[in-house]
């Protein structure tokens, strides 16, 4: 007679048979069903737990995370139609906001995130008026994406005409220093001779009498861009001073007059005062000889040793003139100039730009698509670091000046060193409104 559990192994078996003859229509397989079953069971659970930590993931490092529709510290986002708005703790009301810059400069976290609310938690606070800066930007750079490298301003005539380029964050690349002058007419209409690193403004009026005494006549200047010419460092006129008691009869050289230019061998010279000699360098000469319509330099020969030095000693020659009169190079492709001032390159290559927006004084800026700058606006290479107002400029080609540094940290930037550009160079993009916690707060 069969045991009781006999009983309960064979009616286990027979329920196996009929589970098996339903499932996979066989009630004999080889292994059980429910084992593969379960398998399966256990991978869908292992996939979901794996998805649900991804999403988890996603929102932690990607900042778009939920939260609660009175977090002061976010910039809050509609979930479904993407709208903005700040919470203010002072009116206890949610704000939209006109950019998502403005929406950095309203919410208090430093820096605030963007994080996702659903429209019924949103619906459940009382709205407030729109708020922020009209036109500031609603895209900023990532702080990895700002550019520390130097600014250079580059000239060209490919298109027909000079155009000019800036180049933020990106040098040009070959070409070579120029070691002969350049002589260059801008499209203001002025005359300049580049050498050295320097430019030399020839005056409008005395142009054709410059370049006949300095052995330029019949030389064509090189047409360049107004933008370019006054990145150059300036240096001083090509012209001569006022001469006190000007072709007089000299005090101290008996024969001689006020403003005769006297030479010993054609190398060295010297101008004639009322109370001697002046000594004079070959351009000093040349420039005498073209303002005041001057004779050849007068050869004394020996007698140049004997004469009496001026006591007050000057010419009146402003410093920083070239001492001789540099031989012209011949017109280059292109010119580029950084904005340290000590680099001059021509026939160099340089990315294509785009136009900017209005108030430009560039015709094309180029700056990597993504990338920005975060800048101090240095107003003489003498001003101490720090003492110049900091600006954001975006992809777009425009600066945005910030109120005060401490909004670094607000817009992401804290660890962030503004780099030290010209201010001219700045001045060169067109200007966005200032990015100012107290104007966002305006409706």
């Amino acid at each position: 007679m069969p045991s009781r559990q006999d009983e309960l192994h064979s009616y286990q078996y027979s329920v196996q048979r009929v589970v098996a003859a339903l499932v996979s229509h066989d009630p004999d397989p080889h292994r059980s069903p429910l084992r593969r079953a379960g398998v399966t069971a256990l991978i869908g659970l292992l996939a979901a737990a794996l998805a649900v930590g991804g999403f988890a993931a996603y929102g932690l490092f990607n900042g778009h995370t939920m939260a609660k529709a009175t977090d002061a510290t976010s910039v809050l986002v509609e979930k479904k139609t993407g709208a903005r708005y700040v919470y203010l703790p002072a009116d206890g009301r949610l704000h939209p906001v006109l950019n998502y810059t403005s929406g950095l400069l309203l919410a208090t976290g430093n820096p605030p995130q963007l994080k996702t609310v659903p429209a019924d938690e949103l619906a459940k606070v009382p709205l407030g008026a729109p708020l922020g800066i009209p036109n500031a930007p609603d895209a900023l750079p990532a702080s990895e994406d700002l550019l520390t490298g130097t600014w250079s301003v580059c000239t060209d005539t490919s298109g027909g005409r000079p155009r000019s380029t800036l180049l933020i964050g990106t040098a040009p690349a070959g070409g070579t220093a120029p070691t002969a002058g350049l002589l260059v007419r801008d499209t203001a209409g002025r005359t300049h001779l580049v050498h050295g690193g320097k430019r030399f403004l020839i005056p409008a009026a005395r142009v054709d009498a410059v370049q006949r005494a300095l052995g330029w006549y019949g030389t064509r200047p090189w047409q360049v861009s107004a933008a370019w010419v006054d990145a150059v460092p300036a240096g001083p006129d090509l012209d001569a001073p006022v001469i006190p008691n000007f072709r007089r009869n000299s005090v101290a050289i008996e024969g001689r007059k006020v403003g005769q230019v006297l030479t010993a061998d054609g190398k060295t010279f010297a101008l004639v005062l009322s109370d001697g000699i002046a000594p004079l360098t070959v351009m000093q000469a040349r420039l005498l000889a073209a303002v005041y319509n001057l004779s050849a330099p007068v050869t004394v020969g020996a007698e140049f040793l004997e004469l009496p030095d001026s006591p007050t000693g000057t010419s009146r020659f402003a410093d920083g003139l070239p001492a001789g009169v540099p031989t012209l190079a011949e017109a280059p492709k292109s010119a580029c100039i950084a904005a340290t001032g000590d680099t001059l390159r021509v026939n160099s290559t340089y990315p294509a730009g785009s136009a900017p927006g209005t108030g430009a004084r560039v015709d094309l800026v180029h700056i990597a698509r993504g990338k920005g700058a975060l800048v101090e606006a240095a107003g003489s290479p003498d001003a101490p670091a720090g003492s110049g107002t900091v600006s954001l400029v975006t992809d777009a080609g425009r600066f945005y000046p910030l109120a005060s540094r401490e909004l670094l940290g607000r817009l992401g930037y804290s660890s962030a060193s503004p780099v030290r550009v010209p201010a001219q160079f700045i001045a060169y993009l067109p200007a966005g409104p200032a990015l100012d916690p107290v104007r966002a707060a305006k409706s």
